[in-house]
């Protein structure tokens, strides 16, 4: 069992897309935290998509069915955590910010 920091990121601003680079792509049955930190003193929107395995699409816009969480506000200079996203070997984790200003950080276990 690997366990750590599995990816971090801070994406430009605007909606991810499949071609995004993902945050994280398991490679074995994994249980995420996702920590955002929003790093500027206007609040920004997190968006964040959880892709199946069987999603095998790498180009266009994300379905909105993989969202869970988007457009969600978070306050200037403050922080946020989502646990417990777990993802099954080959999902990927795809991560935005509206305006650029929010960094992801996802630690976890991989079983």
């Amino acid at each position: 069992m690997a366990s750590g920091i599995k990816g971090s990121s801070k994406p430009s601003g605007g909606t991810p897309t499949y071609a995004t680079t993902a945050l994280f792509t398991a490679t074995a049955t994994t249980t995420l935290i996702l920590s955002v930190c929003n790093q500027s003193a206007a609040a920004d929107t997190v968006k964040i998509a959880v892709i199946p395995a069987s999603e095998s699409a790498s180009s266009g816009a994300i379905g909105t069915q993989h969202y869970i969480e988007f457009d969600f506000s978070l306050g200037a200079n403050t922080a946020y955590e989502r646990t417990g996203i777990t993802m099954e070997s080959g999902a990927r984790l795809i991560v935005g910010s509206g305006a650029g200003s929010l960094s992801f950080v996802a630690y976890g276990l991989e079983s």
